[in-house]
């Protein structure tokens, strides 16, 4: 949300202290996050979202401020106020980084009973407020009851992309193994925002964090594929 002048900002503070009363859900992260933007001047938003617009990256950004003479807000209010913009450009399907967390943390925080439901065996949110707005990262991994009894068995693992398959716009990773007939065996599904080493290596942990929630032995493969 982009405030035009104070006013606007105030009459926007008493409707999301009404929603807050409402909703007992809004986290404190998106508390700060919302008074973070409010306390950038209208005149320093101005210079943000035109350099925004010029693909200028936050440090650049705050070079520029700097150069006007103007006292430059923090980096974490500008990329909280960054990821403001881009949540107002970018395709109203698209989910936010902060639904995603809270989707995860909703999803992980019990096991469900039934052995075909699933759940997250984890996840990791990480945002880079230091840096690159676009360096914000997930990571998340859901499996189900059924696949991960299976798994402990297991002495090759694979997780591979599979791009016919994917989700906001990236790849899911699939993690399993192969018998002796050739034939694969789904221990779970991933989503991550890169593909890097570390990606893979929280896929593997991942994977024995779910086999931990649930009691059964951990995996000790010969081999891990990716």
């Amino acid at each position: 949300m982009v405030f035009i002048n104070t006013e606007e900002a105030e009459e926007a503070m008493i409707k999301e202290d009404q929603r807050s009363y409402h909703h007992t859900n809004t986290t404190a992260a998106e508390k700060r996050n919302f008074i973070d933007v409010i306390k950038i001047p209208t005149e320093v938003k101005t210079i943000i979202q035109e350099s925004f617009e010029l693909k200028l990256k936050p440090k650049a950004i705050i070079e520029v401020l700097h150069e006007c003479g103007i006292t430059t807000p923090s980096i974490h209010q500008l990329n909280n106020f960054l990821r403001t913009i881009k949540s107002t450009k970018l395709d109203p399907t698209s989910i936010s980084l902060g639904e995603i967390e809270q989707w995860c943390l909703k999803s992980s925080q019990s096991i469900p009973e039934s052995d075909d439901a699933p759940f997250f065996a984890s996840y990791q949110i990480i945002y880079d407020d230091d840096g690159d707005i676009n360096e914000n990262k997930f990571r998340f991994f859901i499996t189900i009851k059924r696949l991960l009894q299976t798994a402990s068995i297991s002495k090759k693992i694979h997780a591979d992309a599979t791009y016919k398959l994917v989700w906001q716009g990236f790849p899911v990773l699939i993690i399993g193994a192969t018998d002796l007939d050739r034939h694969f065996h789904l221990f779970g599904m991933a989503i991550c925002s890169n593909e890097t080493t570390q990606d893979f290596r929280f896929i593997f942990r991942a994977l024995q964090k779910g086999m931990k929630k649930l009691n059964l032995e951990e995996i000790d493969p010969d081999f891990l594929i990716a």
